[in-house]
């Protein structure tokens, strides 16, 4: 019998990391180019609506500029609570003077950031209701989020990923062989089921999604790779390994192309169509296999074409650093291209 490991058990893993506070510094140090494009998108668009897909930890968002201003904020993710310790880690500063400062509670509105905001001050910029707390990086103990940003959690693969893997972890236990698992996997693959983001349709002024094409390559299929080595032994799916590896490439390859096209669905669904709405929108092209050597991201091509059809590309003048660029996380570097995307006309699609 398998043992059940869940689909958000299975996410949290990554949250309860011992490691995170090493990992949380060298995703924001990865990711600066991102935070200085979407921070000088901001600060030109002055978007009144902005939803930030894939939030995360925030390593590639600048919270100062995001909540600046009377704008409505979605910070949208598939893990409970992730993006709320993004947040709690990042709203203190030290001043030039060597004091400590919190964000909200410099704000015009600071009840609507933290509903134990006393409206009374110790210092500018730092109410009396704060309690220092180191974990994993400094925060204030008493922050707890208000009405903004608005935290959401959902899939923003329009469902494909969650339902998949739910979906397949039922279904695996009745599988007698790998390769009957495997073709279980493809037909539910292509047989995806849509669930929408709680997101009203053209609402959104700016969109952002930063690394999440990507990341489409490993989840879920990763997930149902663990699904597979519970069920069956190693041994197993080694002596089938000739058979079992088109299957391999065929569920990865649904899979990735059934997610981006629903993830940029769902990005053109929420935007806006008046002219003036963006998204900011970045795919890892290249991943180096050595110090010299290079290969191509496979299916990249397919997503930009996915892109292309519900977008025009814009590309240089109003991103902060080059619209090429490389990053290093963990033992490889990526080679990234960003690009501004303007919602096309439906006489277009």
């Amino acid at each position: 019998m398998i043992q059940s490991i869940f689909w958000d058990s299975y996410l949290a893993a990554d949250v309860q990391s011992a490691n995170l506070k090493q990992r949380l510094c060298a995703c924001e140090a990865a990711f600066a180019d991102h935070k200085s494009n979407i921070a000088k998108l901001i600060q030109q668009q002055n978007p009144t609506s902005v939803a930030i897909l894939g939030a995360g930890y925030l390593n590639d968002i600048p919270l100062d500029d995001l909540v600046h201003g009377d704008r409505k904020v979605y910070l949208v993710d598939w893990i409970d609570d992730v993006s709320k310790v993004g947040v709690s880690n990042k709203i203190l500063c030290t001043t030039d003077e060597g004091n400590t400062s919190c964000l909200f509670c410099s704000e015009k509105d600071p009840k609507s950031f933290c509903t134990n905001y006393t409206g009374e001050l110790l210092s500018d910029g730092l109410c009396t209701g704060y309690e220092p707390l180191s974990q994993p990086l400094d925060t204030c103990k008493n922050y707890e989020p208000g009405t903004n940003p608005r935290f959401l959690k959902a899939d923003i693969t329009g469902g494909v990923a969650v339902n998949f893997s739910k979906d397949m972890e039922k279904a695996i236990r009745n599988c007698k062989t790998a390769k009957q698992a495997f073709k279980k996997a493809i037909h539910i693959a292509e047989n995806a089921r849509f669930s929408a983001m709680d997101i009203e349709s053209d609402s959104i002024d700016l969109v952002t999604s930063s690394m999440i094409i990507s990341q489409f390559d490993a989840e879920p299929y990763n997930y149902f790779a663990t699904l597979l080595e519970q069920q069956f032994d190693t041994a197993e799916i080694q002596k089938h390994q000739k058979t079992l590896i088109p299957l391999m490439e065929q569920l990865r390859t649904k899979l990735f192309t059934q997610q981006v096209e629903s993830h940029v669905k769902e990005i053109y669904r929420i935007l806006k169509k008046n002219g003036q709405a963006k998204a900011y929108l970045s795919a890892e092209l290249f991943r180096s296999c050595s110090d010299q050597q290079f290969f191509l991201v496979q299916d990249m091509p397919k997503a930009l074409e996915i892109i292309g059809q519900y977008f025009f590309f814009e590309l240089g003048d109003q991103l902060e650093t080059e619209t090429l660029s490389k990053s290093n996380l963990g033992n490889g570097t990526s080679v990234n291209q960003c690009y501004v995307l303007s919602p096309k006309d439906a006489k277009y699609l």
